[in-house]
């Protein structure tokens, strides 16, 4: 018996197309909890960072 019995299966949000084992660059969007601040801030276009948004763009 199948673990979920096809039940709460959502389709891929991967690009068929792409290949995910290729070297290349990625953007990822991060959405904190109630939208808090907390890798920093954008101040005259420019993104301020907050010693944790430090070390996130660090590692």
């Amino acid at each position: 018996m199948e673990k979920f019995q096809n039940k709460y299966r959502i389709p891929s949000a991967r690009a068929p197309w792409w290949d995910y084992g290729s070297n290349a660059a990625y953007f990822v969007t991060i959405c904190t909890q109630n939208r808090l601040h907390y890798f920093g801030e954008i101040k005259n276009n420019e993104m301020i960072f907050s010693p944790l948004g430090m070390a996130a763009q660090t590692y």
